[in-house]
């Protein structure tokens, strides 16, 4: 049975007032994607789930893709489609639903997701609805949270612990990730973490030394960036990268 581990309500109102923009070019989730993803030329499309409130979709849009999105928070349409419009990228559909109900009459050459599946108990699931979408020779990139990093994992418990509770460690695990669309005639380019240290925190309650740490934490960020890249002790995300092989079914 699937369990959401944050309820459509709470993001909702999360995304009332959010301004709408790209990432920013230092984005390490940008970087990553730039990196894996050659620029499209204007033939390609991307589907991304979990769409709102589209920063890294409109990383594909630069790439030259046609962009298609599907969300459950109304803003996606007109909000984001109309965003998306107003920047002069190549538009497709953007679907406020739900993916585990929505039926998807195409496939897309990349399919992706940046912070989806972690919501999810049944992530695996979900994972393969990613794949299925994705056409022969196409792409599948997908990227969560690394709170289950041993260092990650400490900082959340200790001054971040609401947080860490609407998110499912058991799906921030890429090799299992990869694991799951192997057997779905996938290659496996990129399977691990990424980006140098760093670590964030979501709105709630603190005790005072509790707001103290984050402060000291926030001002040591410079001395963390000394540490190598894509580490997965302290990393703050990890991602997948997959090909499908062309002409082969998926099973």
């Amino acid at each position: 049975m699937n369990k959401e581990f944050i309820d459509q309500d709470r993001w909702d109102q999360s995304y009332e007032q959010l301004q709408l923009s790209i990432a920013p070019p230092d984005d390490p989730i940008r970087k990553w994607v730039e990196k894996f993803t050659p620029p499209a030329g204007g033939s390609g499309s991307c589907l991304e789930l979990g769409c709102f409130p589209g920063r890294y979709l409109a990383v594909f849009a630069e790439l030259g893709f046609e962009v298609h999105g599907l969300d459950r928070t109304p803003r996606i349409t007109p909000d984001l489609r109309d965003w998306m419009h107003q920047q002069g990228y190549a538009v497709g559909e953007f679907i406020c639903g739900n993916v585990f109900q929505h039926a998807f009459s195409r496939q897309y050459d990349v399919v992706c997701s940046f912070g989806l599946i972690e919501h999810f108990s049944n992530w695996a699931e979900l994972l393969e609805i990613h794949a299925r979408l994705v056409t022969p020779g196409g792409t599948l990139i997908v990227s969560a949270p690394n709170f289950r990093g041993f260092y990650q994992r400490k900082l959340h418990e200790w001054f971040d612990p609401v947080n860490l509770a609407e998110h499912n460690l058991d799906a921030m695990h890429p090799k299992r990730w990869a694991d799951t669309i192997r057997p779905l005639g996938f290659a496996v380019e990129m399977c691990g973490y990424i980006g140098p240290y760093d670590f964030w925190v979501g709105a709630q309650p603190r005790a005072a030394w509790q707001v103290l740490a984050i402060k000291v934490l926030r001002r040591l960020k410079l001395l963390g960036r000394c540490l190598p890249d894509n580490v997965g002790f302290y990393a703050p995300y990890c991602g997948l990268v997959a090909r499908r092989r062309s002409g082969r079914p998926l099973t």
